[in-house]
């Protein structure tokens, strides 16, 4: 009776940790929307990208899952900088975003200046 009720059950946990996979890289996405905004980046392509999953003991809790999210920002909409943000339970832990003086450096230490060539007769 029991090997009959198995496959069900383990479609149903799938399914499970399907949906909340999804709900939680929404939830992802709407916090990196607003933390970009609350410091006036952009956040481009509209889309986070799950980078790692890893379990992390919360005192008084337990185990929870901890989830770290990749996504693309600008500061001016012509450069695209790398932001993270980490996840418990669908609360931010920790977040990375780029500062809006880091391009102007960035930009400068890549420019080489030309200088006119001289030509020898």
């Amino acid at each position: 009776m029991y090997e009959a009720l198995l496959p069900p059950l383990l479609i149903l946990a799938a399914f499970y940790f399907w949906h909340n996979a999804l709900r939680a890289r929404e939830r992802a996405r709407e916090l990196a929307h607003a933390l970009c905004t609350r410091v006036g980046l952009q956040l481009l392509d509209q889309t986070v990208s799950l980078h790692r999953v890893r379990l992390r003991r919360v005192p008084g809790e337990g185990l929870r899952l901890l989830r770290c999210y990749y996504f693309d920002v600008s500061t001016d909409g012509n450069d695209r900088r790398d932001g993270s943000l980490d996840m418990i339970d669908g609360d931010v832990i920790s977040y990375n975003l780029p500062s809006h003086g880091s391009a102007a450096t960035q930009a400068s230490g890549n420019v080489i200046e030309l200088r006119p060539t001289r030509t020898v007769n």
